[in-house]
């Protein structure tokens, strides 16, 4: 695949050039026209798409030369540099509609957001995959370099995943060691330094028919320690929003360190929005004394700590031991699969009815609580509505009765619950 960097001069399309390919031998400078020739070279992260770097484009004739037009027959997907900090983009206008009529894939990365707010009401030109990077502080380029490694050229669109997983915790747990592990390749880089890995890294690993794709984020810091300014306070932003559209979020902590503070308030960050969360105790390995009561003792202070949570696998692995990986993308699976079933509103109201005969709800002001019907309203995370006489008037008590008892009469190990009350629509109820 071959890739096609544009864009006015000086809007950082050489320094993106750079960053993406591993290459520093195209000169950047404020001066405009500074590149004044073509470079190609691959993709650092995928050597199969070659990215070509050209001098700026200044108007649309420029587009209609003869070295540009040879080029452009063997480009899948042009990517148009824009300045953050620009007022005016009508001539960018001008040059994204004359793109179009080539008939190929365009992507707008907006450069020089250094405090990476993406907050700026900048025109995007009618193109749907838009980037707010900063190349000078290498934020940002990670969700575009996922889209060209997913992108498929033969079918025109991005390669579906089946599922989806994210790998959490703080730094230096080995997030990146199991990535790699998982993919069978070294494609996030490890190393004893903290905050190694400071964007999203993404890859993909095939199991037993199905396509995973796998996020290794940054080391997690709490945002109201960290300056609102600093790199990393934008890093943990966005590692967070990520979490949402995950299936299954794997949490680390190092057998070493314990459940330690810091830990555990990463782990209630993220346990507050996974829907299925895996409680990973990596380097076990270290352990060469009394290993199986170490574990069970740290297995038991985790369960201590969230002994009310119902969506906790604990599992000790080390990621040297390929036995623990197998095991680890077996119970993964299973996991997943447990996600994407459904419960037929026949069940849950057959459920419903057996929980209120056997406990029903004390009288509100009087008057009986009546839960009329429940269905399934979500997968992700599992959320069933209770249509009922009385919706916000539902005591705790009786919320905490019906979680359980939903997770004990469904045997459900793994998954969030949500319990939704709705009011019923008849006025006499």
């Amino acid at each position: 695949m071959n890739i096609l960097i544009l864009g006015m001069p000086n809007v950082g399309k050489t320094s993106l050039y750079n960053l993406i390919t591993n290459k520093n031998n195209n000169i950047i400078h404020d001066t405009i026209g500074t590149t004044r020739d073509w470079h190609v070279s691959p993709l650092k992260s995928n050597t199969n798409i070659d990215v070509y770097d050209t001098p700026g484009i200044i108007n649309q004739k420029s587009l209609v030369t003869k070295s540009v037009g040879n080029i452009i027959r063997k480009i899948d997907i042009f990517v148009y540099v824009i300045d953050y900090k620009a007022e005016n983009n009508f001539i960018d206008k001008e040059l994204i509609n004359e793109l179009r009529k080539f008939n190929k894939e365009i992507l707008v990365i907006i450069n020089k957001d250094d405090n990476f707010k993406q907050d700026k009401k900048i025109d995007k030109l009618g193109i749907k995959n838009v980037y707010f990077i900063s190349c000078s502080h290498n934020i940002g380029i990670q969700s575009f370099l996922d889209f060209l490694s997913e992108y498929d050229v033969k079918d025109n669109k991005l390669i579906n995943y089946d599922f989806s997983l994210g790998l959490f915790g703080k730094t230096n747990v080995g997030k990146s060691t199991l990535l790699n592990k998982l993919v069978g390749f070294e494609r996030s880089i490890v190393s004893n330094q903290p905050k190694t890995t400071t964007d999203i890294v993404s890859s993909s690993y095939k199991f037993k028919g199905n396509t995973y794709s796998i996020k290794d984020t940054a080391g997690l810091i709490k945002k109201n320690k960290i300056d609102k300014n600093s790199l990393d306070f934008y890093v943990t932003k966005k590692t967070l929003s990520i979490i949402n559209e995950i299936n299954l979020n794997l949490f680390l902590i190092d057998i070493a360190q314990g459940f330690d503070t810091q830990s555990k308030k990463i782990f209630n960050l993220i346990y507050q929005k996974s829907n299925i969360l895996l409680f990973i105790i990596n380097k076990t390995d270290l352990v060469k004394k009394n290993k199986k009561k170490v574990i069970n003792e740290l297995i038991k202070d985790i369960n201590y700590e969230f002994s009310q949570s119902k969506n906790i696998i604990i599992m000790p692995i080390s990621t040297l031991n390929k036995k623990d990986i197998l095991f680890l993308k077996n119970k993964i699976r299973e996991l997943i699969l447990e996600l994407n079933k459904n419960i037929s509103t026949s069940q849950i109201n057959k459920w419903l009815n057996h929980v209120v005969e056997n406990n029903s709800h004390p009288r509100i002001n009087g008057k009986e609580v009546k839960f009329k019907y429940g269905t399934q309203v979500s997968k992700n995370p599992l959320t069933i509505k209770i249509f009922s006489n009385f919706s916000k008037e539902i005591s705790n008590s009786y919320k905490r009765y019906l979680l359980n008892n939903f997770y004990n009469f469904f045997k459900i190990k793994s998954r969030n619950l949500k319990i939704l009350f709705s009011k019923s629509k008849n006025p006499y109820d």
